[in-house]
Formats: C-alpha cells, structure tokens, sequence
C-alpha cells in the first residue's frame, strides 16, 4: 500500500525516481522492522524475513499484471463493487 502512496506524492516521483525507485521508498520500511528484530530478538522475526521476501518478490509479479487487460477489469469489478 505504501507504493500506491509514493507514487502519489506531489512532484512526480514516478517521473523522477521511476517505479522501481518508489517500491525501493516501501522497501525501506523493512530496514528498521528488520533492526529493530535484530536488537530485540537477536533474529529476525519469522513474519518479517518471510512477509519482507514476499513483498520484494511481489514486485516484478505487481509490474507484470498491472497493464493487463485482465487487471483492468478485475480493478474495474472492484470498483463497481465498492461504489
């Protein structure tokens, strides 16, 4: 969801930084988390390493299906659901 909302700031981050440096900007939200299991736990934490690679692999899958036809209708059934 913080993708979503990088790409929104003002100014054109997506102009700027293109899309693969905004999903960096969600990633870096697992830098702390990761630190703060490090220091509090001595390990990370099962839900952070797993839920942190599936969100970094989720990325490419994210780029792959969002100009799709088949995308677009899906967002579009969403949508008409929820108004």
């Amino acid at each position: 969801m913080l993708t979503a909302a990088f790409a929104r700031w003002p100014g054109d981050p997506l102009g700027r930084i293109g899309i693969l440096g905004v999903f960096a900007l969600g990633d870096a939200f697992l830098l702390p988390l990761a630190a703060w299991d490090l220091r509090s736990r001595g390990r990370l934490h099962p839900v952070t390493l797993w839920g942190g690679l599936a969100l970094v692999a989720s990325q490419p899958l994210r780029l792959a299906i969002s100009g799709t036809a088949a995308w677009a209708a899906f967002a579009g059934a969403l949508i008409g659901l929820l108004a």
